[in-house]
Formats: C-alpha cells, structure tokens, sequence
C-alpha cells in the first residue's frame, strides 16, 4: 500500500474515531456495518459479510490540559503524548497541528504568546520522542476560540489547552 494511500486510510479512520467517540455506544453505523474503538487508536470494522473484519492503527485527535498561567504538561499525559509519537514515527507522512489555547484573562498578545509556549511544550515532548519536526505544525489561537465561553473557573480550565488534531495533505 502506498503512503499517500495508508495516510487518507489514516485520515478516513481518525474521522471516524472522531465521530464514534461522540457516539454512547461506540458504533458509529447503526446498520450491518459497525465500528469499535479497542484501545487507544485503534480502529476494528466489522462488515456485513460474515466473519469480514479487518483493524489498523489510527491516530487519534488529543486534547491536553494546562494550569493557569503554565505551559508545564502534566505527566498523565505522556502515556497519550508518547502513543501518538509512536505512531507519527511509524507514520511519516502523517501531520499534525498543535493549536494553543488559553482562557479569557490577560492580553490578546500575552494569550498568543502562552497559546504558542503551550504547543511547542507538547511539541517538544514529541520532538524528544523522535517525531519528526516536519510532521508538526505549530498555531496559537490565546483566547480566541474557547470551547467554553462561560467565565467561571471550570470554564476557564477547560479553555487552558492545546488541541492535537491530525492532518489530511
């Protein structure tokens, strides 16, 4: 199979990671095809033919959390970090953005500025992985694009982030 063929498979497949995570069951089709997530990454399919299935690693989209004022990652994150590393290295023509987020408080410029200290502290967990630089591109949004917009604390916390998401060609 061909790079350019295994990364839109990829891609197709973190979609649909994507989207059966939302669902309650884990099913993404509600027909006689199905899909299941077994584990970090991993995708199985089952068809409609009997005894058909077949399974492929998947990347997966992260979201890692910050304190206030901090680009420290925490530790309960490497085991994720350190999965998906895994995979970009066995991958190379896969991609990812690291958008840096932060909450409502301060300037735009020092929200920027955290925002992009934020992503190149989980790239640079990566990069010690051995990820390559290349398969990694580096955004800060500050506070610009909350998924929270409410002003209290747990609010806040969750805008304090960086967003992991893989990217098509």
């Amino acid at each position: 199979m061909s790079g350019k063929r295994l990364f839109k498979l990829g891609t197709l497949a973190a979609g649909a990671l994507l989207v059966a995570s939302c669902s309650k069951n884990g099913n993404l089709l509600e027909g006689s095809d199905s899909l299941s997530l077994d584990g970090l990454g991993k995708l199985t399919r089952f068809s409609s033919h009997p005894g058909e299935m077949f399974t492929t690693q998947a990347p997966h989209n992260q979201v890692y959390l910050f304190d206030f004022d901090s680009n420290h990652v925490h530790s309960k994150y490497m085991d994720s970090i350190n999965a998906q590393a895994r995979y970009l290295k066995s991958h190379p023509g896969a991609r990812i953005m690291l958008a840096g987020h932060t909450d409502d408080r301060g300037s735009r410029e020092y929200n920027v500025a955290l925002g992009e200290r934020r992503a190149r502290a989980v790239e640079h967990v990566m990069r010690m992985s051995g990820v390559d630089r290349q398969q990694m591109r580096v955004v800060s949004y500050g506070k610009e694009k909350p998924v929270n917009p409410a002003h209290t604390e747990e609010a806040r916390a969750e805008n304090r982030r960086v967003e992991m998401t893989f990217e098509a060609k």
